[in-house]
């Protein structure tokens, strides 16, 4: 009988809860399944990627790049104006972020 091997990290997986996104254009997945990404090569919308890819079980974003895991599988078939508008969002969360960790050391605002 074969040997059936998860592809799912296990040291990844269980600190996923849900991926909420902000992005209120039409829905990431229908984009994703049509496959309707940026087809225009002058219309190129870059990665925000750093290379540092650890899912934060708190927050749900990934900790080098800001975005969720939702945001990170669908980014190839997004259109230009969908990768906008998550980048949009990131100095936002990165804020949060920071404002999170000083208020946990005993910083203040």
């Amino acid at each position: 009988m074969p040997v059936i091997i998860p592809l799912i990290d296990p040291l990844i997986d269980p600190l996923i809860d849900t991926a909420v996104t902000d992005i209120p254009e039409a829905s990431m997945a229908d984009t994703a399944a049509t496959g309707t990404g940026a087809s225009d090569p002058n219309d190129y919308v870059a990665s925000p990627c750093t290379r540092v890819c650890r899912i934060d079980g708190r927050t749900g974003l990934c900790a080098g790049c800001q975005r969720t895991l939702e945001e990170i599988t669908l980014w190839g078939g997004m259109t230009a104006d969908q990768r906008r508008a998550v980048l949009a969002c990131l100095p936002g969360r990165r804020r949060d972020k920071r404002r999170l960790i000083r208020w946990r050391r005993g910083e203040g605002p």
